[in-house]
């Protein structure tokens, strides 16, 4: 147990020690490109230095398979460099059992990678986002000069001028047509809130108009409950990518988006990719065994770093761009997300295998 104990606390500093090093060079860019920004509407240098630190959890969920790979690397390199690898091998501890404690650390980033994925970075990244634009003193919205267009049921559409970061919404226009296509009921309200309690939104200055064979009536209300399936988390949409938003969010939004038959491809490739990057944790740990050589005779082993370093990053585009063209020419979304990381995984157990026979 100290041996395995003592290749795991190598490969945890220095995949740690990577960790911080790609996340601050992120923020560092991340920084230069905010600056721009600096003093538009209440965007201060404190803002912008609260925007940054809330983006940190994004950058880490993104970053944390290729630090993986590399600290790895580097833990089992140092080992090598200083003949204790050498050492480890002729105690008695095989290629085998190495492996089980590079998958062990493995799964433990992957469920660390899970966590950020699916709690921290979707929260903290909407905050961001939100943070910036209330800064900024913008609202959320599309290009669109007439705002948000959504269908809610098969014969009710629904149009929002505006969207505040805190959700509220402005300008509610909702169409009520007949299963003959005809326009029975508009409703048009000023402002909405919604009460999470009851599931409804609360709309102030709202004004109903019927549609009748021979006249029009209307109805004019202070406040009134709207009921409707869309919920304040599909505007997350607006504000964050769908590669942005946790599993259950995406799974909420792929309802909504199929009950009102729109595309939902995008927001499942992103979902598939959210359940799958994390086991990618696993397959750089086992990859990385492929670039550790039993003692470093004739080897050079800052080559083997490189391109083990050269390997994660065409990994983290690759990925990227499987997605991109996924969405252009319509693949399957659950085997171009599972694709590169099966693929990567499948390398390196040949990798083990081979240099275990």
């Amino acid at each position: 147990m100290i041996l395995e104990g003592y290749i795991f606390r190598k490969c945890l500093f220095n995949t740690l020690l990577v960790l911080l090093a790609f996340v601050t060079l992120f923020a560092v860019f991340t920084t230069l490109g905010e600056l721009d920004s600096l003093g538009k509407g209440n965007f201060t240098m404190l803002s912008m230095l609260i925007y940054i630190l809330a983006l940190v959890p994004n950058f880490t969920y993104m970053l944390l398979p290729l630090a993986v790979l590399i600290g790895v690397m580097v833990g089992m390199l140092g080992l090598v460099s200083y003949s204790e690898y050498a050492i480890i091998r002729t105690s008695g501890m095989s290629l085998k059992k190495i492996t089980k404690i590079l998958a062990l650390f493995g799964i433990l980033f992957t469920i660390i990678t899970l966590l950020f994925g699916e709690v921290l970075a979707p929260k903290a990244d909407h905050f961001a986002k939100a943070y910036k634009i209330t800064k900024l003193k913008k609202v959320v919205s599309t290009s669109l000069q007439s705002g948000i267009w959504s269908k809610d049921g098969d014969n009710t559409f629904v149009n929002i001028k505006q969207i505040m970061p805190d959700n509220t919404i402005l300008g509610i226009n909702v169409y009520y047509y007949s299963e003959s296509l005809q326009l029975c009921k508009y409703l048009n309200a000023n402002e909405g809130s919604y009460d999470k309690q009851h599931k409804f939104w609360i709309l102030k200055d709202a004004i109903i108009y019927h549609y009748n064979d021979k006249n029009i009536s209307t109805d004019k209300k202070d406040v009134i409950n709207w009921q409707t399936s869309i919920e304040p988390s599909y505007f997350n949409a607006l504000v964050v990518s769908p590669e942005e938003m946790s599993a259950l969010e995406l799974i909420k939004y792929i309802k909504h988006l199929k009950k009102n038959n729109q595309s939902v491809r995008r927001y499942e490739i992103a979902f598939w990719g959210k359940l799958i990057y994390p086991i990618s944790c696993l397959s750089m740990a086992i990859l990385a065994i492929a670039f550790i050589p039993n003692n470093r005779r004739n080897i050079n082993l800052g080559t083997r770093l490189f391109f083990g370093i050269i390997v994660g990053v065409s990994f983290f585009f690759f990925t990227k761009l499987v997605g991109y063209l996924t969405v252009l020419f319509s693949w399957n979304p659950l085997i171009s997300s599972t694709g590169p990381t099966l693929l990567l995984f499948i390398i390196g157990a040949y990798f083990v295998y081979k240099r275990d026979n």
